[in-house]
């Protein structure tokens, strides 16, 4: 019966030794196979042994004793060695996700009464409501404000110089403002969301005296309701 002990005591130093240094493997088919092997080689090697080490009469039950024990020891070592032998190693788990920064938030709308775009003297010439293609190109900074937000609404106010009377110069803005907004739903911009006013010559913004003057003041101006 010492050499059970011993056996058993062996085993369990080397299944623990054997355990301490394992890569990180997956058990699989070849730790199966090294216990079936294993088991088999230290269940003969058991009888074998407890045959030759005790004195004789040698008993049935210690046979059977140091087979049990031969068999379970050389299990274990052999699912041990062939796991650490052929078994595949676990894949390393993917790199964590790199977070992705969120996006910056929406610039906020224009407040109420603020000029997205002003369509000014070189955009209109004088005694006109047309507007020339570099009035267009000013004009499109105000398309694309409104695009980013689409709930907003804007008002287009016309405006003259002095040059004329106050009925024409009335009906001269509100053509510009009118051209204006055509121009916006060309691009897409809802007529809805575009409201138009003409000031005529009430509202200047430089003096009607002289030339430079009156030019500043034929324009239309693109307005945040």
């Amino acid at each position: 019966m010492r050499l059970l002990k011993i056996t058993a005591l062996g085993t369990l130093f080397l299944a623990v030794s054997g355990c301490a240094n394992f890569r990180d493997r997956r058990w699989g088919p070849c730790a199966l196979g090294g216990a079936f092997i294993g088991g088999a080689l230290g269940g003969v090697g058991g009888g074998l042994g407890v045959d030759m080490a005790e004195k004789p009469p040698v008993s049935k039950h210690d046979i059977v004793a140091g087979v049990g024990a031969g068999t379970a020891g050389g299990a274990v070592l052999g699912a041990l060695l062939g796991h650490m032998l052929c078994d595949p190693e676990k894949e390393a788990p993917p790199p964590p996700p790199v977070a992705q920064a969120p996006p910056p938030p929406p610039p906020a709308p224009p407040a109420r009464g603020t000029k997205i775009a002003t369509v000014g003297a070189a955009n209109f010439d004088f005694n006109r409501a047309d507007v020339k293609p570099e009035g267009r190109d000013v004009l499109d900074h105000a398309v694309k404000v409104m695009r980013d937000n689409p709930d907003l609404h804007v008002t287009v106010e016309g405006h003259t110089d002095s040059v004329g009377s106050v009925a024409y110069n009335q009906k001269l803005s509100e053509r510009r403002a009118e051209a204006v907004k055509r121009y916006l739903v060309r691009q897409g911009i809802e007529p809805s969301r575009i409201s138009t006013v003409g000031f005529g010559k009430s509202r200047p913004v430089a003096s009607n005296d002289t030339e430079e003057g009156r030019a500043q003041n034929r324009r239309a101006e693109v307005v945040a309701d």
